[in-house]
Formats: structure tokens, sequence, C-alpha cells
């Protein structure tokens, strides 16, 4: 008899330690990959380059789900990876030609950029790219589930350590016009994974999906204990009268920061309402890690 698992993660890093932590605790029966093979997981990797054969995934075990952590760049690699595990026997697996498993695609909120945008927003395709295209042929092509997450944090990821991104003043300059920071705690992006795995609305599970913590933070907050940032910032206020004018401010002390500042972009009520849970853990600047 072919083993088959509920669960496949391909892709065990930052958001696939969390998950696999919560399908154990959940009782959830599961494999994962990592390019490695570390800490029990089975040794794969996808390649973009097309050979014409299915040998890419014949290593991998049959499931039920499979969640896809990694970027997959453009339509022709989402139906490559699709197509070469799904092409395999499930008839004897599951005794049904037509049965083949749910995907679970992670995204990102980067091609969102009405106020706010949500699940029905229209993503921009050039702020997109080839990731865009393969979130779109996932779900138009193989009902697959997308969700675009927001900015990614825990751990070792502190988002007040962000600051190393803006490595001069003009890429300061160039966030002030848009300060609004939207996050989620990989824990957080585990247990909505999860909510989709356990769903039992499996007919609505297909299309897109944002999901952030619910909550809008300021990266000027964020980051501004920075002193190279706090030099770059009084620096622009000394230079420009666009800039003292944008932050209705004259020195860094003027500057208002804080959730107030900021205009919500991610709206993601539609997730936590229709899946039926709540964000767990939220940034707070100089406080620890609440996982």
């Amino acid at each position: 008899m072919v083993l088959v698992l509920q669960v496949l993660v391909l892709g065990g890093g930052f958001v696939g330690e969390y998950l696999t932590d919560i399908l154990e605790e959940t009782g959830i029966n599961y494999a994962s990959t990592t390019t490695d093979g570390r800490n029990g997981t089975i040794k794969w990797r996808f390649s973009e380059k097309d050979d014409g054969s299915d040998t890419q995934t014949s290593t991998l075990p049959f499931a039920k789900t499979v969640v896809v952590t990694f970027p997959l760049l453009g339509s022709s690699a989402a139906k490559r990876l699709v197509e070469s595990y799904t092409r395999r026997d499930w008839h004897a697996v599951f005794g049904s030609n037509k049965a083949t498993p749910r995907w679970i695609y992670l995204g990102s909120t980067r091609a969102f950029k009405e106020r706010p945008s949500n699940r029905y927003t229209i993503p921009n395709v050039i702020a997109g790219g080839a990731r865009l295209e393969a979130e779109e042929y996932m779900i138009n092509n193989f009902g697959g589930c997308v969700l675009n997450l927001a900015g990614l944090w825990g751990g070792k990821r502190v988002p007040s350590g962000w600051g190393r991104f803006y490595t001069t003043k003009e890429k300061l300059r160039g966030r002030l016009e848009d300060r609004s920071l939207h996050l989620l705690h990989g824990a957080d992006a585990a247990r909505a994974i999860w909510a989709v795995i356990v769903s039992k609305n499996t007919g609505s599970l297909a299309g897109r999906w944002l999901v952030s913590d619910a909550r809008v933070y300021d990266i000027l907050y964020t980051i501004i204990q920075d002193d190279r940032l706090r030099g770059f910032l009084s620096a622009l206020l000394g230079e420009e009268e666009e800039v003292r004018k944008l932050l209705n401010a004259n020195s860094i002390e003027e500057v208002m920061m804080g959730e107030s500042a900021v205009t919500k972009r991610i709206d993601s009520s539609h997730f936590w309402r229709d899946f039926e849970i709540e964000p767990k853990y939220f940034y707070v600047r100089d406080e620890p890690d609440p996982y």
C-alpha cells in the first residue's frame, strides 16, 4: 500500500519550520523538504530548468495537500511543478483519476498597491512580476489557494533591524511617501496555512487571500532608532522643502510617527473572518518576540 500523507511541505524554511511545529502539535502527518535534507527532511530542490521529464518530483511522497513555500518564477514553472507531481499514478493511490492534491502557494503582498487592498483587489502586474504570473496560473488552472503574506517576522527576523535595507539617504527618501508596514509573525503565517489545510469548505478555498496581522505599522517609527537613519532623515529635513512638507515637520522631533501617521494598505479581514481564527502575535518595538 502506498503511503499517502495529509500534507507535503515543499520548502522547510522560515514559515515551514513554524508550520511543521503546528502540524506535529495537531497530529497531522506530513513530510517536509529542504535543499540539504536537514533535521529529518527530504533532500529536494526544484529546478527552474525544464528537462521534459517528471523526475523532479518522482522522489516526493503522495500527499492530499501540497504547500509550496518558495517562489515560482512564471507560469511555466508553476505548470511544471504541479503537472509533474500530479502526472503520477494518482488513480492507484486514491481510486479515482480525478483525485489530485490541493495546492497552497505562498506569495507576497508586493503586487497590491490600492489602499486598502483585499482579496478581491486586482494586483499590479508590473509590481508582481513572474511571481504573480505563477500565482495566477496556480489559481486559474489548478484551483490553488494562494496566501499573499505580509512582511514576515519572528525569531531572528526583527523589523527594527530592517533599517539595513536603507543604505543611502535616497533610499530612505523613497520610503517616506509610503511608510505603511504590514507584518505577519511566522507562527501566525503557519496558523493561517493550517486553517486552510483543515478547512472543510474546500470548494471556497481556491483563489487569493491577503494575510497580515490586521494592523498597520509605521516603518519610520520601527527603524528610526538607528543612528545612521536618524542622520539621513535629519539631512533630508534640512535639505528638502518637499520632505518638510511631506512630514509636516522641520526636525526629527516634530515628525509624527506611529500607526496614526500611516494609511492601511492591506486588509486581511476576509481571511481571518472566513477561516474563523485571529492573529495572535503582534510586533511591539523594543519588546521581545511574543511567540
